[in-house]
């Protein structure tokens, strides 16, 4: 029986990537450097700030990282709940989660402040127990360190917690802390990288995690 749900947040619980686009084109501006579109965006983000700042440089401007990650971060902070929502369906699942005594929790690869910011926006301050994102000293997604810790948190087994989430790198986080995964088809990968990552149980909307939990 689930217990214990961990959701990751970009492109699963919300739609994020046009705040996410803008700030990281705003920064590229400032920078002198080319412009991203929304899909390239889309499939960069996931494996933290530090990486998309890496792949949104050219090769030959490598050297900017810092000053791109530092402008990314201001810009963000001030437009991240400009066009980020709920994705459809999501706020009625978790409040009939949390109706049925389910823990859930954010592990997320977004830095801590606007990953808490965004959650408490989106969906106050009630349901959701802990929120984890980058910060000083932890490791990012994939690695299962902080997975654990979390369900260590809620006092439950790994065999009770399910992990949702819409990129390989959630997938490959599930493997890794050896707990159940839904993988969501409403996010930023195709079915097939999900696949390709490892993910055998698929979601295309976030009710269908209440009938999952029956099964």
């Amino acid at each position: 029986m689930i217990k214990g749900i961990l959701f990751d947040l970009d492109g699963t619980l919300a739609d994020t990537i046009e705040d996410l686009t803008d700030s990281m084109n705003y920064a590229l501006t400032q920078l002198g450097c080319p412009t991203l579109s929304i899909e390239q965006c889309r499939q960069m983000v996931g494996s933290g700030l530090k990486n998309f700042a890496s792949q949104a440089l050219p090769a030959d401007r490598q050297e900017l990282h810092p000053q791109l990650m530092d402008l990314m971060v201001s810009r963000y902070a001030e437009i991240c709940l400009d066009k980020t929502m709920a994705f459809a369906g999501m706020n009625s699942t978790l409040v009939r989660l949390r109706a049925q005594n389910i823990q859930l929790g954010v592990l997320t690869n977004k830095n801590q402040e606007p990953a808490e910011k965004i959650v408490h926006h989106l969906f106050g301050k009630e349901l959701f127990d802990p929120i984890v994102g980058l910060a000083s000293g932890r490791k990012v997604k994939p690695d299962p360190q902080t997975t654990w810790g979390i369900i260590e948190h809620w006092g439950l087994h790994k065999d009770s917690v399910l992990y949702v989430g819409d990129s390989d790198v959630d997938v490959r986080t599930a493997i890794a802390a050896q707990v159940r995964c839904a993988a969501c088809l409403w996010g930023y990968r195709s079915q097939e990288q999900l696949e390709a990552a490892g993910a055998t149980v698929f979601i295309r909307h976030p009710e269908e995690l209440l009938a999952l939990l029956q099964a």
